[in-house]
């Protein structure tokens, strides 16, 4: 726990009031674990319902949001949950749109927490004013409210203003370019020929859906990835990076997994995918190369169904030129590209965003303005929601005046030499490896995990998946029945030991 620097603010009120942007999973996360330090969080939420890019409208014509009608999420239910809230045993490993989004209302509705939130209220501006506190202009119907609040928790999401390419020749091109926000399924490309732009997990899941019903389906992309079996050894894949692995030097845990991937695609029966991806495979490093779970998209690349192709040249009337020269038609270019930083209610003389990165204390805190939190801005390759929480968590002990940040010099020296080390590794500076992160805030709030006291758990701690409940069998925010979930699990066969940290 971090013991000397900055306090929030000194006499804090046990029933301050703090501001929370969105509520999608980051902000109800929020809005709870400031429940639970005694401060009175007020949730502004522009739609009409909680749930962010997991909700999807089939009244609107753009559905609302990011979501699209397929979406399912691309990291297993076990690890996704928050740390004392599961999943229903009866979902799926990997759960749909539909079933995330209730798992979140009744996430709501369990810790009864939906009367702090206002729906369809929109924060236009957030500013600082004398008092050390923030001015939250809010729009909401016809009128703008003006609230003063001594702290905020953004919690607004990086999935709302689309990252477009801009092509050479896109101004002759005749068929249909949009992003995938705008895709809602493979309705009205029966038949066509479509380019697919990007490997992520967007990429990967509509690729795959339009080969069912496309002509012919390209997926481009300039830099290749590997793609993930959802199911590794019948379990999910993320099942095999464990705490234990850690102990392991990283590049004997790296070839260990890609051997695992490589048995798994064996027994898929795509074995020869790799030959028919056409493209040069990056190192098989989590730091610096893409990894898309998707069981689906590899079964279409092995079928034939998906062909790859490099990143895209030029465009012309009714075709793309790729960058090794070869040329495809295509009726649409769906850019699967992702999706621009951006805070539209805050001044970038405040908080500046540089490329698609915020400087920030552990991607949290600006070192200048410790009564603003960010939440669930980092890029990890894994599950969100136990982030988000454990930031919420460190965030609104901060608030509270149970936890004191460190000086602001040293929270700029920090972010300076994260971002130093993530140059060395050739990664995102905003990328986080799941278990570091965890144990680094769980360390700071006091909610370590502790093997020696929890003896009996030791197989589940070191061996079995990281689960978000391993945060509370102590410290603060202890739940009594955690004790017993990972209990029941410590009983099952033990996992691979092998962590992609």
């Amino acid at each position: 726990m971090v013991s000397t620097g900055q306090t929030v603010s000194p006499g804090l009120s046990a029933r301050q009031r703090v501001a929370v942007i969105g509520a999608g999973a980051c902000g109800l996360t929020a809005a709870k674990c400031l429940l639970d330090e005694g401060l009175e969080p007020v949730v502004f939420e522009r739609a009409a319902e909680v749930g962010g890019l997991w909700n999807y409208d089939e009244g609107l014509a753009d559905g609302g949001g990011p979501a699209y009608r397929s979406l399912h999420t691309n990291t297993s239910k076990q690890i996704m949950a928050f740390s004392d809230y599961r999943f229903p045993e009866a979902a799926p490993d990997f759960p749909s749109r539909a079933e995330v989004l209730k798992y979140l209302n009744d996430y709501v509705d369990y810790f009864d927490f939906r009367d702090h939130i206002r729906f369809k209220a929109r924060v236009e501006t957030l500013r600082p004013i004398g008092t050390g506190q923030w001015e939250v202009s809010v729009r909401s119907a016809d009128s703008t409210l003006k609230e003063t609040f001594g702290m905020v928790m953004v919690c607004s999401g990086r999935y709302r203003q689309p990252a477009v390419p801009q092509y050479p020749g896109a101004e002759q091109y005749q068929g249909r370019m949009l992003h995938s926000l705008g895709y809602k399924g493979p309705d009205g490309f029966e038949g066509r020929d479509i380019v697919v732009v990007g490997v992520g997990s967007s990429g990967a899941d509509i690729a795959a859906e339009l080969s069912k019903v496309a002509q012919r389906v390209y997926l481009s992309t300039r830099q290749s990835g590997w793609f993930l079996p959802n199911h590794i050894g019948a379990r999910p894949y993320d099942h095999h990076l464990t705490r234990l692995g850690v102990l392991i030097p990283y590049r004997i845990r790296m070839r260990v997994l890609r051997r695992l991937v490589l048995q798994e695609y064996r027994r898929m029966g795509i074995g020869d995918w790799i030959n028919r991806w056409g493209l040069p495979l990056p190192a098989f490093d989590v730091w610096r190369s893409r990894f898309t779970p998707s069981s689906e998209l590899l079964l279409r690349i092995a079928a034939g169904a998906v062909t790859a192709k490099p990143g895209i040249a030029r465009l012309e009337a009714n075709h793309v030129v790729f960058a090794d020269e070869s040329r495809s038609r295509a009726d649409a270019v769906i850019c699967c590209t992702g999706y621009v930083l951006r805070f539209p209610f805050l001044d970038e003389s405040l908080v500046k965003v540089t490329g698609d990165a915020v400087d920030l204390y552990k991607h949290v805190f600006h070192p200048d303005l410790p009564n603003l939190a960010f939440i669930g801005f980092c890029i990890v390759a894994g599950p969100q929601l136990p982030v988000a929480e454990a930031q919420a968590r460190w965030a609104a002990r901060v608030f509270a005046g149970a936890v004191r940040l460190p000086p602001a010099a040293e929270m700029h020296t920090a972010i300076r030499e994260r971002q130093a080390q993530c140059r060395r590794r050739g990664a995102h500076p905003m990328r986080i490896q799941l278990l570091d992160y965890l144990d680094d805030i769980g360390r700071m709030i006091d909610v370590q995990p502790d093997v020696i006291r929890h003896w009996r758990l030791a197989p589940e701690l070191l061996m079995g998946p990281l689960r978000a409940t391993q945060y509370r069998l102590n410290g603060p925010g202890q739940w009594p029945q955690a004790a017993t979930i990972l209990g029941a699990r410590a009983n099952r066969k033990p996992l691979n030991c092998i962590s992609s940290q």
